[in-house]
């Protein structure tokens, strides 16, 4: 009597089985799969968001458990050591702003109502620009935010309806609004500058837990002078002769990929400088810390250009690096930071 054709039934009726749950995403009791092991990645909302940006953004993690800031002597207005409550999670510039990035936004913004904006300085489109004072900078965040449909960050009223659109150079005006302290719509999605606690945070992250220690530059290889080389473009070390303001990029990233944050091109930030963060009135140890409030004086510089004239200054935590709003330096740039 002949037998059954048992394997082939039992074969149509796996695959049968198998296709069904295919079309349902499920793979039945063997396969399953449970979602809490699949990893997760807690950028990838804002990776989406500046994928197409038209600058080379990095995604830096929010820290809500507290960001120690500062460092000691020989460090220059880095002192106390003290620690920032939290950062929310933003975007920041893989590279400094650069000569062809400046020009392609200034030539939109000298036609679109812009005005008084310095056509900057660099060697070619590749360098970072140079020779901006403050005033150019925030005024062109706007710019750049307005061309690529982002909503501007910098405004002359507190109803953010009139978007900062002069960098006029005259007398320092630190009244609110006044051309040195506009109004900031901090949770708007345009380019904007770093705060210092923004900056030293991005350039001394490595995991959320353990930060680089703020005497060493951002990018940091070894504890060697070859190290140094590697992280930093600058010229007062007996290391680097013949050197120059490089192109972006030309120095090593730090562990978020982020280029030249020390030495190359100064970078304007946001905050008031006063000479220690015990000083201006503000506690720095705020939440997303905006610095003091100002009051006229001068405006922060972070990473220290290529010819500050000290290594101390080539640190993640340094300062020091500061200038009235209104004094644009050959080796003042800027990069821009963003929410997603």
């Amino acid at each position: 009597m002949p037998q059954p054709k048992v394997r082939p039934i039992v074969f149509a009726y796996l695959s049968l089985l198998f296709s069904i749950n295919c079309q349902n995403n499920t793979w039945g009791k063997f396969w399953d799969v449970n979602a809490s092991t699949i990893a997760v990645d807690p950028l990838a909302a804002c990776k989406a968001a500046v994928a197409g940006d038209a600058f080379a953004m990095i995604c830096v993690p929010a820290n809500t458990t507290g960001f120690s800031r500062g460092g000691g002597a020989p460090l220059v207005g880095a002192t106390p050591i003290h620690t920032v409550a939290s950062i929310t999670g933003f975007a920041i510039g893989k590279y400094e702003i650069q000569k062809g990035e400046w020009s392609t936004v200034l030539t939109w913004a000298n036609i679109n109502g812009y005005s008084n904006l310095s056509t900057g300085t660099g060697s070619t489109n590749q360098h970072p620009i140079g020779t901006l004072n403050w005033r150019d900078t925030i005024v062109w965040c706007n710019a750049a935010s307005e061309r690529n449909g982002l909503t501007p960050v910098y405004y002359d009223d507190a109803a953010f309806t009139i978007v900062r659109k002069d960098a006029n150079n005259g007398a320092i005006d630190f009244t609110p609004g006044g051309r040195d302290n506009p109004y900031v719509k901090w949770g708007a999605n345009g380019y904007r500058l770093a705060t210092e606690a923004e900056w030293e945070y991005a350039a001394r992250y490595i995991d959320g837990t353990t930060f680089l220690r703020g005497d060493a530059p951002t990018g940091w290889i070894d504890s060697n002078s070859n190290g140094l080389v590697d992280a930093a473009e600058y010229d007062f070390s007996v290391v680097v002769t013949g050197g120059a303001i490089a192109a972006v990029g030309t120095r090593a990233a730090n562990v978020l990929g982020i280029h030249d944050m020390n030495g190359n091109m100064g970078e304007w930030v946001w905050d008031a400088y006063f000479s220690g963060y015990g000083a201006g009135g503000s506690p720095h140890t705020d939440a997303d810390s905006q610095g003091p409030a100002y009051a006229g004086g001068n405006r922060a510089l972070r990473g220290h250009a290529f010819g500050d004239g000290s290594s101390t200054y080539v640190a993640s935590a340094g300062r020091g690096a500061q200038s009235s709003p209104s004094a644009a330096g050959a080796e003042r740039g800027l990069r821009v930071v963003r929410r997603p």
